[in-house]
């Protein structure tokens, strides 16, 4: 049996492929509804602009790296080993995913600043969150320190993991990745760890 695939699906999927070859600037509305096989009006009726096509299109990649993210976040280890897995699934992810990596970084060959702003405030967000729930869930299991502000620890954590990611990218770092993120963990990770107390004499 046959699956028809939604109007609205199409349209992305379409934009996505036409996104993905020209990039935004040179994408337009009739380079996607001609690849979808629709008119101007179908993609209005779902998208107020072509900048809201192409966060739909960056919200459904995102999507897909989410369902990694949360596949890493609730793994086995403690929260600072699966934390340092998500790295590694982030670095893999987005190095095979230039819409995402260009929404984010603001690349200006595929994507401008005013729609990868927002864009990359939508991918902040998620992962953040994502985040944040897994540094609660180390404070229950005892191996993040109770005293951690886990929403800040977040942000924080954020953003060095995608300086550590983009100077992969960039092949600026002197460090090969796995050392990178050993490293990270070291430097970082061994701060929001518990610690026991010591014993006495």
């Amino acid at each position: 049996m046959s699956t028809i695939t939604p109007p609205r699906q199409r349209l992305i999927e379409a934009a996505e492929q036409q996104f993905r070859r020209f990039g935004y600037r040179r994408t337009t509305v009739d380079d996607v509804t001609r690849a979808a096989e629709t008119g101007k009006g179908s993609f209005y009726l779902h998208f107020s602009s072509k900048e809201d096509a192409y966060v739909a299109v960056v919200e459904a990649s995102l999507e897909r790296f989410l369902a990694k993210a949360e596949i890493a976040l609730h793994g086995s280890g403690t929260v600072p080993q699966r934390l340092r897995t998500l790295v590694a699934v982030t670095a893999d992810h987005y190095g095979d995913d230039e819409l995402l990596r260009a929404s984010l970084f603001g690349e200006a060959a595929l994507v401008e600043g005013a729609v990868a702003r927002r864009a990359a405030n939508i991918q902040r967000g998620r992962i953040r969150s994502l985040l944040a729930e897994a540094l609660k869930s180390g404070k229950s299991e005892g191996s993040i320190r109770d005293t951690v502000d886990v929403d800040n620890a977040a942000a924080v954590l954020f953003e060095i993991g995608w300086a550590v990611v983009r100077a992969e990218f960039d092949a600026s770092a002197d460090l090969p990745l796995d050392a990178a993120l050993d490293t990270l963990n070291d430097v970082v990770g061994l701060g929001l760890i518990a610690r026991t107390p010591p014993e006495g004499p």
